[in-house]
């Protein structure tokens, strides 16, 4: 198990082996909630990348109201922010990148079905991308990062019933995208 205390004080003190402890205890799931939220992996690779050069500079000033790893979203969803809202990102062209499903195939492997997974799986990507960013930032923090309400209002620094309101508008939002794109 982590210890926090511990990792910050061999981060401040420049030991090499907590920055990569760093970065394997956080790195997936920062990775692919800012795929999430960016919809770029370059992007998203970038945005990581400078999460954990600000955490790394920053720890000085972590009071520790909060875990790391809260801390460490927080930090992660501003950059995005910041990404997203530059004109570059706007000129970019997004790229699909799904990972395989988790769901095997059925028995007797069928082509068509395997196809038509891949589709559906798009264009739920798809319809979460178009999700304005407030509520794309809560569905993906919530569904794909498994963090509680609770934990998703202290990475974004807002009261848990605004989360749970985001949450729920952005749910409502996905369903109407996905019925207009029937996919389901």
């Amino acid at each position: 198990m982590l210890n926090e205390t511990e990792l910050i004080r061999r981060l401040i003190e420049g030991e090499e082996s907590a920055s990569r402890e760093l970065v394997l205890c956080f790195g997936d799931r920062l990775l692919r909630a800012a795929y999430g939220i960016t919809g770029d992996l370059q992007t998203a690779e970038e945005v990581v990348q400078d999460t954990f050069l600000k955490t790394c500079r920053g720890l000085s000033s972590f009071k520790g109201n909060s875990s790391l790893e809260t801390w460490m979203f927080r930090i992660m969803i501003n950059t995005a922010r910041n990404r997203m809202r530059s004109s570059w990102i706007k000129r970019v062209t997004i790229i699909d990148h799904v990972q395989a499903s988790s769901v095997p195939a059925p028995e007797g492997y069928n082509p068509e079905h395997e196809l038509l997974q891949r589709e559906r799986r798009q264009e739920v990507i798809q319809c979460l991308r178009e999700l304005p960013l407030k509520y794309r930032e809560v569905m993906v923090l919530y569904y794909l990062e498994d963090l509680s309400v609770e934990k998703i209002s202290q990475v974004l620094g807002h009261p848990s019933g605004t989360v749970k309101s985001q949450l729920s508008r952005g749910r409502d939002r996905m369903k109407q995208l996905l019925e207009i794109r029937e996919v389901y």
